[in-house]
């Protein structure tokens, strides 16, 4: 069983890397992330991709991380597990061949993606919405699923979530503490939904704000940092039931 009170699971863009930056995350956040992971949990929880495996280019979250080294990682929102030299993978064989002929109709109708290992990325693609779903829904029958972070799709199978990472990822670290999550968009709200303390970055959108225990004051990378004070602190839960 791991032993620490806190374990903070944050997600990724928008969260911990700034868009106006590219989504690479700041040099001294990296640096106090890395500081706090030494001795405590940190898990970084994202639907960004560990490599591209085809399709439009897209940087991996590795590219993008700056030298962070977390205490693990939850990637393609929530269904491949990375932790101390463990590799875990939640999608079945059936989901890998729909991901190759929804790639396929993909490229038929024009619509540009790009390929994980269990995720098909569909950037900037909300006006073409319904006809992107409709692929979806035609060759998964229901095996697969559609999930929108602001104007980005992301195509995973049905049962994965960030909150069913989460889930695995207790399960295998044994940890029985307190669960802190961090985001800030529509993707996060299964995060929100596993965890013990849900704290918004200062740019979340007013939904996640909404669900949010706190709201922190700075945005991203940085408001990620304030809610490390506060733990660090011993001031977290005091600030969070004040809220």
């Amino acid at each position: 069983m791991v032993e620490k009170q806190f374990v903070v699971l944050s997600d990724f863009d928008r969260t911990l890397a700034p868009e106006e930056e590219g989504f690479v995350i700041p040099a001294d956040v990296v640096k106090e992330i890395n500081k706090y992971s030494e001795d405590n949990l940190f898990f970084v929880v994202t639907g960004r991709e560990r490599k591209n495996v085809r399709g439009v280019k897209r940087k991996s979250v590795f590219e993008l991380s700056n030298g962070l080294r977390p205490t693990g990682w939850i990637l393609e929102n929530g269904s491949i597990i990375l932790w101390k030299g463990k590799e875990i993978i939640m999608v079945s064989d059936k989901w890998v061949k729909d991901m190759e002929e929804v790639s396929r109709r993909f490229d038929e109708a024009g619509i540009e993606h790009a390929l994980g290992e269990t995720i098909i990325f569909a950037d900037n693609t909300l006006d073409r919405r319904e006809e992107l779903e409709g692929i979806v829904e035609e060759v998964s029958q229901g095996r697969g699923k559609v999930e929108w972070n602001t104007d980005d799709a992301m195509v995973m199978a049905s049962d994965i979530d960030k909150g069913r990472g989460i889930r695995e990822l207790m399960r295998v670290i044994d940890f029985h503490g307190i669960r802190v999550g961090v985001g800030d968009a529509q993707n996060d709200v299964t995060l929100f939904q596993n965890v013990d303390v849900k704290v918004a970055v200062g740019n979340a959108l007013p939904e996640i704000k909404e669900m949010a225990d706190l709201v922190m004051s700075k945005g991203p990378g940085y408001g990620v940092l304030e809610l490390l004070n506060l733990i660090q602190e011993g001031r977290l839960l005091e600030k969070a039931n004040s809220f």
